[in-house]
């Protein structure tokens, strides 16, 4: 299927990657976007939301690029003055000639450490004994991902276990490591598209605050 995806990226640390994955698309068929590199300074809102309204567009997905300088949001005198913010909290919008994207974070190896850590699950075996198992867990950051991860209502929830999580299914922002991406892009951005059409199932975060 035509895939129409948008990609939210810090240029400084990621307009490598983001040229990578957007040549991995069909040309002929797919749709590709993304914002450009340009000074906010001066920019009202008004300005932004329609710059960003007209990238979008044509979009169903939104791929986040989590380099290392992508990770937490910037602020300005306690605010957030953020491209990739605004590009997510945008692609959460369900408005007239645009629904609620489908989201998908592809972490670089860079910033693996910044956002994969080790988690603990307490669970009792067979003859009753406590057991501890060690898993990779996602670590807190400042960003609509994040908020977006983990957040499946529980009687959608398609791990059973309480504190486990399906790493696709069970959360409205994908969380991928880019090489696993590359791979299978149809995979992802299909699910991704899937999930936008059962917004029901999850406790979604649009903006911060």
């Amino acid at each position: 299927m035509a895939r129409n995806v948008f990609i939210s990226f810090r240029y400084k640390d990621g307009h490598m990657y983001k040229d990578e994955l957007a040549n991995l698309f069909d040309k002929n068929k797919d749709t590709v976007d993304f914002s450009e590199d340009q000074d906010r300074t001066g920019m009202s809102e008004d300005t932004i939301q329609k710059y960003l309204y007209g990238k979008l567009k044509k979009a169903s997905v939104t791929i986040i690029l989590l380099t290392p300088l992508a990770i937490n949001y910037n602020k300005s005198n306690g605010k957030y003055d953020d491209w990739i913010y605004d590009e997510v909290r945008y692609s959460l919008e369900d408005r007239e000639g645009n629904a609620t994207n489908g989201l998908v974070a592809v972490y670089v190896k860079e910033a693996e450490q910044d956002i994969i850590g080790e988690c603990y699950h307490l669970r009792t075996d067979s003859t009753g004994r406590k057991m501890i198992e060690t898993f990779p867990g996602i670590k807190q950051f400042d960003n609509l991902a994040y908020k977006n991860m983990l957040n499946v209502k529980p009687e959608y929830k398609t791990e059973t276990r309480e504190k486990l999580f399906d790493s696709n299914l069970d959360s409205y922002c994908s969380l991928v490591a880019y090489d696993d991406f590359k791979n299978n892009i149809g995979y992802y951005v299909d699910l991704a598209f899937k999930k936008r059409n059962e917004l029901y199932k999850y406790n979604i975060v649009k903006r911060l605050t």
